[in-house]
């Protein structure tokens, strides 16, 4: 990570993945760094290693020391991508833009694990269980398997949701996939129904719009949005 817009949201990760997963070793150079001649070394000592990206993290000298070192040592890669804007948040364009021509098929292009960092609490519960893992899938235990079904304390998936007044959703049968979409939402929430038309009914509280190539093939589904849109 970069100093100026990455070092309070990993220092939000090392804690909360030693919660997390108890056994776990993270360095993080602000706590643990006592010699930045050694780096690489660093690098050598560590499992996995994670790059925190954000702005300006490719314009840092001691960070490409580390994107090479990790990379000439074949180290598994997590890419984690700031999204706030206000903290150094960027496109993966625009990080790629920032990363030296040689690295970017290495680091964007090589499908390492992805995860954006949040920075609202329940999407940030997300964030976390992505980087752990990530990190387990790593690890010899676990080195086979492809997902793991990790749970998060507190996260929204474990969650009852639903609406405090009854919600009904309309998918238009012009709109390729809404009616599916619709029928799994209304399995997930309470106080969500569904209807399935190819006119909106009166009574509908709002419209499902699924998008996809396929959205707009048919002609009606413009018509039916439109009024909508005006609810």
């Amino acid at each position: 990570h970069i100093w100026s817009t990455g070092q309070d949201a990993v220092a939000v990760i090392k804690s909360e993945l030693q919660l997390l997963l108890p056994s776990i070793q993270v360095f993080l150079d602000v706590d643990d760094l006592e010699d930045i001649g050694a780096l690489e070394s660093y690098i050598g000592r560590s499992q996995v290693i994670l790059f925190f990206l954000s702005g300006g993290y490719f314009r840092s000298k001691n960070c490409l020391r580390e994107v090479r070192a990790a990379l000439s040592q074949g180290k598994p890669i997590i890419l984690v991508q700031e999204a706030d804007e206000n903290k150094g948040g960027g496109t993966l364009e625009e990080l790629r833009a920032e990363c030296p021509e040689d690295l970017q098929p290495a680091i964007f292009d090589a499908d390492w694990p992805l995860v954006v960092w949040m920075r609202i609490e329940d999407f940030q519960r997300v964030s976390l269980k992505m980087i752990a893992e990530a990190l387990l899938l790593q690890t010899p235990v676990y080195a086979t398997e492809k997902a793991l079904p990790l749970t998060v304390p507190g996260e929204v998936q474990g969650q009852n949701l639903g609406f405090a007044k009854p919600i009904l959703l309309w998918a238009s049968l012009a709109n390729p996939g809404a009616k599916e979409l619709a029928g799994e939402l209304a399995a997930a929430f309470i106080g969500l129904y569904t209807v399935s038309t190819t006119d909106a009914p009166e009574r509908a509280t709002h419209m499902l719009l699924y998008l996809t190539r396929d959205t707009w093939s048919d002609e009606r589904l413009a018509e039916h949005a439109r009024p909508m849109g005006g609810r």
